[in-house]
């Protein structure tokens, strides 16, 4: 047992992939009883730091020293959470068809009798006790885990890391898919936890990170800025630590014209998300859609982009009804389609950026069947130079690329086809600040160009700040709808709109 105030301390820690320095000689130490906050933009080095820390990449140069003893050589993925040191993460690792119990005990399941027989009465009983003594809930151990909401299968998650009785435990960006709510219980559960571990807490939304963290590390660029209290710092401090410089004023002016109808949506009908949607979208102008979890808002985008589920109404596009709507389709007559899963359903990981990106135009670069490399390389290097997409060239595989940069690579996917409608579906969600500064800047530059822009997202500032018109939705309806320019709407408006308490007053 160490002496140290610190539980965990990474001293001087160095990566290095081909062409990218990912961490340069980056210090920091957790003590036990608190919560450590760790912020920095994508690329920052945040999570190349974390996987280290995991086992799952080796660092180059520094060392690792976990409750007094140095770890570095013996560090890897079945020996981190060994150690003592377990992860909670972004993306929810769970089987949907697993009960609650067989989930909680995957991989370590009571048996009984000496032929090892699973304890299947037994799991249930003690799962249900472990949920109930560890995380606060109650939950039938019966349950399958697809019929919980996304915050119950979260706290499966947490109880799964409290069973190894770990001395240090990450969460990574855990309230990214959460509902107010579940994020305060969330919360509840990080307080009492510090009281006799190390928390790390990695977060884009800097008032959970100054209402939960005692203490904050701020990357930039791979290297470490600085550890403050969080007591002694803002939001507007944090930010300009992050980037390096102030960002005073995220959003463009907004100083677009919107011009004739491209888009006109008439009495849209989902299998089971929305019924009877009406709206349009002009040229030039960025209409935003809102709404809480399960409002349908979110299916809206890829309701229109692929009517695979739609059971009524009608959409029309460019003046001309689209009787059936597929992907490919509606590629081809100029709409561009930006998923909310970047990873999964965006960048393809295993792809260059420049496959990434020509993706949608490849006919635009063949000739008698050929692709031509020069043109497709052209294009590309055009599209890295006026996004500022982090990468040392087009060659490099998209899974290497932090989120923002990988978002950069999906939208220039949809500007190099040149598209006349583009659907946003959380063009931000998880992308810091800087970065996100970046994307307002191309998004505004779509409308600017002529074409049309309907972004679907559940950040209220991104929400009023982009966008010409609003769009809240409720229990799959649309219950207001405004321009932002109006003085009357306010947040307020907005939220109650989102919760059903305000839809007639628009």
């Amino acid at each position: 047992m160490s002496n140290s105030e610190y539980i965990l301390e990474m001293l001087d820690v160095s990566k290095e992939f081909p062409g990218v320095k990912a961490l340069s000689d980056v210090t920091i130490q957790i003590k036990k009883g608190e919560v450590h906050g760790l912020v920095g933009e994508n690329g920052a080095g945040k999570s190349t730091i974390m996987k280290i820390l995991a086992g799952l990449y080796s660092n180059d140069g520094g060392k690792i020293i976990f409750d007094g003893e140095d770890i570095t050589k013996k560090l890897n993925a079945r020996t981190a959470e060994q150690t003592g040191i377990s992860f909670i993460h972004q993306e929810r690792y769970v089987v949907p068809h697993l009960t609650v119990a067989e989930m909680l005990f995957l991989g370590v399941e009571k048996t009984k009798t000496a032929f090892k027989f699973m304890d299947r009465r037994g799991m249930v009983k003690l799962a249900e006790q472990m949920l109930e003594e560890k995380v606060g809930v109650r939950l039938s151990g019966n349950m399958l885990v697809s019929r919980l909401t996304v915050g119950e299968q979260q706290l499966i998650q947490i109880c799964r890391a409290l069973m190894s009785n770990p001395k240090v435990i990450v969460f990574d960006e855990p309230t990214a898919v959460l509902a107010k709510k579940e994020s305060e219980r969330l919360f509840h559960i990080i307080r009492q936890l510090k009281k006799d571990k190390g928390v790390i807490y990695i977060s884009h939304y800097f008032g959970e990170i100054l209402d939960l963290c005692d203490r904050v590390t701020v990357l930039r660029n791979g290297k470490k800025i600085d550890t403050v209290a969080a007591a002694d710092v803002t939001i507007d401090s944090l930010v300009t630590m992050m980037v390096g410089r102030d960002i005073l004023e995220q959003y463009p002016p907004k100083d677009r014209k919107a011009g004739e109808t491209i888009l006109s949506v008439k009495g849209l009908t989902h299998r089971k998300e929305f019924h009877d949607l009406n709206f349009e979208v002009r040229r030039g102008e960025i209409v935003g859609i809102t709404g809480l979890m399960g409002s349908g808002h979110d299916k809206v985008g890829i309701g229109i982009y692929d009517s695979h589920d739609i059971t009524g109404g009608e959409v029309e596009f460019k003046g001309k009804k689209m009787s059936y709507i597929s992907p490919d389709k509606a590629a081809a007559v100029g709409m561009g389609y930006v998923p909310d899963d970047r990873r999964g359903l965006g960048a393809i990981q295993s792809m260059t950026v420049k496959e990434n990106i020509t993706l949608a135009c490849l006919k635009d670069m063949t000739r008698h069947g050929i692709i031509s490399d020069r043109e497709e390389t052209r294009a590309v290097e055009g599209q890295i130079e006026k996004l500022r997409i982090k990468t040392p060239n087009g060659d490099v595989v998209s899974g290497n690329l932090s989120g923002g940069n990988q978002q950069k690579v999906v939208l220039a996917r949809w500007l190099s086809d040149q598209s006349e409608l583009y659907i946003l579906n959380q063009p931000t969600s998880g992308i810091d600040i800087g970065a996100r500064a970046d994307i307002y800047k191309i998004i505004d530059e779509m409308a600017k160009s002529g074409a049309g822009v309907l972004m679907i997202t559940q950040d209220i500032q991104e929400l009023y700040g982009m966008s010409d018109r609003i769009i809240v939705m409720f229990r799959g309806e649309a219950v207001l709808e405004l321009e932002t320019t109006e003085e009357d709407l306010t947040d307020q408006i907005i939220v109650a709109s989102m919760g059903g308490g305000a839809g007639d007053e628009g």
